[in-house]
């Protein structure tokens, strides 16, 4: 089943379609991007709306990197804690 949503951003309006994607879950990320078109605009009161918005997916994809590795650093820190713990039970364990 196919949502369809009418969301603005940065003061524009775009519909959006989706068969993954709820209705709430697509307003979500319509917010996030319109957030940080704004506080780019805010920061560099740029002319162009398409060079907002390339700074604002630049910014986006960089907060997203960053919480992907910090995420793959504390999974390999739960893995050897956990290889460590069945070390151990092993040990206790006949």
């Amino acid at each position: 089943m196919k949502n369809e949503i009418i969301v603005t951003i940065f003061g524009n309006d775009y519909r959006v379609v989706s068969e993954d994607l709820k209705p709430e879950r697509i307003k979500e990320i319509a917010q996030i991007v319109d957030t940080k078109m704004r506080e780019i605009h805010k920061e560099f009161p740029l002319p162009s709306m398409t060079k907002i918005a390339v700074l604002a997916c630049l910014n986006l994809v960089e907060e997203y990197q960053q919480r992907e590795v910090q995420l793959n650093k504390k999974i390999s820190e739960m893995e050897e804690r956990i290889r460590n713990l069945v070390l151990k039970i092993d040990e206790t364990v006949p």
